[in-house]
């Protein structure tokens, strides 16, 4: 999944005068600015494309076989198929370090829906959001500049 890293201008000198007490407002923060990127990622698209795009004919048939194996209905449901680990809600935001937090989450087919250098055709065409479009969703909404005024007042209590 992508990475992003913010540049602060001002930060260092901000940081060098003020040290400890200013870490745990960067936290407030880089958490506020992680869920920003969490509810841009967690959003469901529309209705899954039709016809569907496989990967391989090798894909299709491992799908069928493996469903037709575990009693399953051949046709795939959202959120209420066994196989689904509910991938907009399993978002989160977690602290990493002192100053930093990670937005992430445990499903394992994440990558192949969302991430920029893995999705597949198929999730694509069903509009799924990628790490790197909700991450420029995010920067474009001004939102990071906003909630970066609020730290600063609330560390001076302005």
């Amino acid at each position: 999944m992508a990475t992003v890293s913010l540049e602060l201008k001002g930060f260092d000198a901000l940081y060098k005068k003020l040290g400890q007490r200013m870490e745990p407002h960067v936290q407030a923060m880089t958490l506020a600015i992680g869920e920003q990127v969490r509810a841009a990622i967690a959003k469901y698209p529309g209705p899954s494309h039709k016809p569907v795009i496989w990967a391989s004919e090798k894909s299709r048939r491992w799908y069928f076989a493996n469903r037709r194996a575990q009693g399953l209905d051949p046709q795939y449901t959202r959120n209420s198929d066994r196989w689904s680990q509910r991938i907009g809600p399993s978002w989160a935001v977690a602290k990493r370090g002192s100053m930093d937090a990670v937005v992430g989450t445990r499903a394992a087919y994440a990558a192949r829906v969302q991430s920029s250098e893995k999705q597949t055709a198929q999730h694509k065409a069903t509009g799924w959001i990628t790490d790197k479009l909700a991450i420029a969703k995010v920067l474009r909404s001004g939102v990071i500049g906003r909630i970066w005024k609020d730290t600063v007042r609330n560390m001076f209590g302005r």
